[in-house]
């Protein structure tokens, strides 16, 4: 009986809980200056408990057992400043909290080197527990004032951890790059909130989903959301900050940004879709093709850039705009399927499409962790450089590899799970009866030959990724001593490595957990629809078979060794008596193959250092900054340097927008 009641009161009180410990950690971690080792344990063991608090707290919501929320003030014409969590917050808080523990574990192995070059661990410290404390918390907002302030604390958070080390000029120019288009999203967010706002009386959430739009005001709020929502998850053509901000990033930050930040702007997608514009209920076809073509083109363009790429954490990022892609073509296909009304297969698409969230969140925050222990070990980021490494690093080996085959959709881990459900969706959306418009089959059609190309393409790419740098002799002197990461390091790995496992053999109990999540997303009975096909995956089967082989192959082997003499001999060299570094494949030979045969599509979307591919740098960015480079001198006239001016200015904003709202 006291078992059960400090059960039920944990569960109730695991949020606010998790909100102390963050805090806590935060403002400790700033109390040690001169004991940098113990700022470290203290920032990041009170984030390893506020994620377990709150892990606790996103579980108990999406399984619908409920979790004890927070007011914190009630204003006129605003509503009700609120923190709480319904299945859909649930879903997300509990992966972000489980990477958020996995991350906080890595840390207190990772930052020591940073205290070597003068950095403040304390700093750290606080800034990492307000970032993830504000991630979790932005997807835990139930009012439109209260997720702008949580949001805007989340971009400045992660632009000061992704300017840490600041000596660097490179640091800095990513930075500044990463907040201005975290600025630019954060203002079409603010609009779209206030036509929200002048429908439902009130900018509170539960208000929006039970007031009524327009077809011309909801396809408003539609773009807004696609704008400010699709500038953070870098979808293209907004992702050139990405590629940018997340190598200059310590590489614990790298996998919470990419692993988990960006997903946070995929649940502020589907909030405003599902929830607040009621998509379920019927939408407009064209919002479904234009997310499915930027799907597509992201997915593809993603992970070609990725290709070209030897920096092994500007690879990565390119590969989270290919998986926001693929993502986004499950959201796309859930829309043109409530618009056709065939509830089953948008549940089908949606559910796939946040399966992938999931699993996106597990295995790149195992990859990058995986490369922020390839580079604490040989202090260097071009995989030209590194080789070998996996005799020296066999566990960091065998983890990186795991997410790397996770990544590729290799079965039966969870990538493979998830685009095989995004597959199956699209597919069955062409099948003959289904469909009513024959451009809409085509377009489905598109996308299917898009997410097979894709993953063809990653698999070649993280062949790339893991043989270059682990396979084969030292390319460099950085190759040829490094050390395996620490134990703490692993131990954080690991457990996303399980997750990446679980998540993959597990597809059929995973859906019906999440049944709760689609059914509060106004698919009512999607768990009908989406458990047996998540159970008809072999996942675990073939898994049970992969691991019994490998018994098997490894018994044998053992058997036949202890038989026989093994001559060992220096590798054949074509001819040459002693293979060097030298004659084994490079990064760029690897992908000259497809780069080749694709040099059509590379061509015009060559990189600049400093701002991405050229292609969208000459149409769209480049004319934009010509605008604001003739407007600004016409400007200097506000600018008068006296604060009574810049009060007016703010003023009368603050007015026009209250007016708005109002109206």
């Amino acid at each position: 009986m006291v078992t059960n009641m400090a059960l039920e009161f944990l569960m109730l009180n695991a949020l606010p809980i998790s909100i102390a410990l963050f805090l806590s950690g935060a403002i400790f971690s700033l109390a040690f200056p001169s004991k940098p080792k113990l700022s470290a344990k203290i920032g990041f063991g009170f984030g390893l408990l506020g994620s377990l608090f709150a892990l606790v707290a996103g579980v108990s919501a999406l399984l619908g057992m409920g979790t004890e929320g927070i007011t914190l003030a009630t204003l006129p014409y605003v509503g009700s400043l609120s923190i709480s969590m319904d299945a859909l917050s649930g879903f997300f808080v509990a992966f972000i909290a489980f990477v958020g523990a996995a991350t906080s574990v890595y840390s207190l192995g990772y930052v020591g080197e940073y205290a070597k070059k003068g950095y403040s661990l304390g700093r750290f410290g606080f800034l990492y527990n307000i970032f993830v404390l504000s991630m979790i918390l932005v997807v835990s907002a139930q009012n439109a004032l209260l997720f702008l302030v949580l949001w805007e604390i989340m971009a400045l958070s992660s632009y000061f951890l992704v300017t840490y080390e600041h000596k660097e000029e490179s640091v800095q120019s990513a930075g500044f790059i990463y907040l201005l288009i975290a600025h630019v999203g954060a203002a079409a967010l603010a609009l779209m909130f206030l036509a929200l706002a002048s429908q439902s009386g009130s900018m509170d959430f539960a208000s929006f989903h039970t007031a009524s739009y327009t077809p011309f005001l909801a396809s408003v709020i539609f773009i807004l959301a696609l704008f400010g929502f699709g500038s953070k998850c870098g979808i293209i053509p907004l992702h050139v900050w990405l590629p940018l901000a997340h190598p200059q990033a310590p590489s614990n930050i790298s996998a919470l940004m990419s692993g988990v930040m960006l997903k946070t702007a995929i649940y502020g997608i589907v909030r405003v879709l599902f929830d607040f514009l009621g998509v379920a209920n019927g939408a407009q076809l064209w919002w479904g093709l234009l997310i499915l073509v930027l799907g597509m083109v992201s997915s593809i363009l993603g992970v070609l850039y990725s290709l070209l790429e030897h920096d092994i954490k500007r690879l990565l990022a390119y590969h989270s705009i290919e998986n926001i892609g693929i993502i986004f073509i499950g959201i796309g296909a859930a829309v043109l399927f409530s618009s056709l009304h065939q509830p089953a297969l948008a549940a089908l698409a949606l559910f796939a499409a946040l399966y992938h969230t999931l699993n996106h969140a597990l295995f790149k925050s195992l990859l990058f962790l995986g490369a922020g222990s390839i580079i604490h070990a040989t202090h260097e980021r071009n995989i030209d450089e590194m080789g070998g490494l996996a005799k020296f690093m066999p566990l960091t080996a065998v983890l990186f590899f795991l997410g790397a085959a996770s990544i590729a959709a290799i079965p039966p881990l969870n990538g493979f799970a998830s685009e095989m459900l995004t597959f199956q969706s699209l597919l069955s959306g062409i099948e003959p009866g289904v469909q009513t418009f024959n451009f809409t089959s085509l377009m489905l059609a598109v996308a299917v030959l898009a997410l097979a190309l894709t993953s063809a393409l990653a698999v070649g790419a993280f062949a790339k990724a893991f043989g270059i740098p682990f396979l084969g002799l030292p390319r460099s002197k950085h190759a040829e001593h490094p050390h395996e990461s620490p134990r703490t390091m692993l131990i954080g790995m690991a457990l996303l490595a399980l997750g990446c496992i679980a998540a993959g053999i597990f597809p059929g109990a995973l859906a019906q957990a999440t049944s709760g999540v689609l059914e509060s997303l106004h698919f009512a009975g999607a768990a009908s629809s989406i458990v047996p096909a998540a159970d008809a995956l072999p996942n675990g089967v073939i898994f049970v078979i992969l691991l019994a082989g490998s018994a098997l192959v490894f018994w044998l082997l053992g058997r036949s060794g202890k038989k026989r003499h093994q001559h060992v001999g220096e590798t054949w060299g074509c001819g040459f008596p002693n293979g060097t570094p030298h004659m084994q494949y490079s990064a760029a030979g690897f992908a000259m193959p497809v780069t080749k045969a694709l040099d059509a599509w590379l061509n015009p979307v060559e990189r600049k250092e400093a701002y991405g591919p050229a292609l969208f740098d000459r149409y769209i960015y480049d004319p934009i900054s010509g605008v604001f480079q003739y407007i600004a001198p016409h400007s200097a006239i506000f600018n008068t340097g006296r604060l009574n001016d810049y009060l007016m200015y703010l003023i009368l904003t603050l007015a026009i927008v209250l007016a708005y709202a109002l109206l």
